[in-house]
């Protein structure tokens, strides 16, 4: 019995590859969206620490050097976390186009792998015929043949 063998193999093989490339890219990407939004988080809490370390010194006697290291302390990690968000917001154009080609990665897969089952499908419906041909012929060749007259009794002899 032959075996079906796949003409295009090595093209589903590359797109395989190809979308598995493009779906590790969109995971670094997000990746590092993710790292980037944590790290605001962290500013995020940064900058509440500074507001409330700031407001404990604003009871009894006022430090106006101290007031303004927290206030200029508290505008650069405001300016950093801006920073952050402004990279967040960059990498969303990004993270979309990364996504579009790996859908349209996965796209060009999935139509070479119908193609190969459709394939495959002619493939062992031949290979049946084919089968049941044979089958059929085997089947007519150990039938015994009988004429058109013959219906199995026997005729007596006239002289």
């Amino acid at each position: 019995m032959a075996r079906f063998r796949f003409a295009l193999q090595r093209v589903l093989e590359h797109r395989q590859d190809e979308e598995a490339a493009k779906r590790r890219a969109l995971a670094a990407i997000e990746r590092k969206r993710r790292e980037l939004e944590e790290s605001l988080r962290v500013r995020q809490s940064e900058i509440a620490a500074g507001r409330e370390a700031w407001r404990a010194q604003l009871v009894g006697a006022i430090d106006p050097a101290s007031l303004r290291h927290h206030a200029s302390a508290g505008v650069g990690l405001f300016r950093k976390a801006q920073r952050t968000v402004l990279e967040i917001a960059g990498m969303e154009k990004g993270i979309a186009k990364a996504r579009l080609e790996a859908v349209e990665a996965a796209r060009a897969r999935r139509t070479i792998e119908l193609l190969r089952e459709r394939r495959e499908a002619a493939f062992n419906l031949t290979q049946q015929r084919s089968e049941q041909g044979a089958l059929d012929e085997i089947a007519a060749n150990r039938a015994p043949h009988r004429g058109p007259l013959d219906t199995g009794l026997q005729q007596e002899h006239l002289p």
